[in-house]
């Protein structure tokens, strides 16, 4: 159980960086790759898949809304 909570928080985090680092590139559209919310899905929705099944659709989104819930409080 702790290593699927670890798996979300690392998840999260890592598409809150990705979107901040992408947001520097003026020649990329804004969704999905400046939106925190829309690249953590996208990057995290195949491997939890893979790894998860079905419920790492569940997952991958619950990453996207911690990554989004990190964004506005940070």
């Amino acid at each position: 159980m702790i290593d699927l909570i670890i798996n979300i928080l690392g998840a999260a985090a890592l598409g809150f960086l990705g979107a901040d680092f992408l947001s520097r590139f003026d020649w990329l559209p804004d969704k999905p790759f400046k939106c925190n919310m829309c690249l953590t899905f996208w990057l995290t929705v195949v491997p939890f898949a893979y790894l998860y099944g079905y419920q790492g659709f569940l997952m991958a989104a619950l990453a996207a809304l911690i990554s989004e819930i990190m964004y506005r409080w940070i």
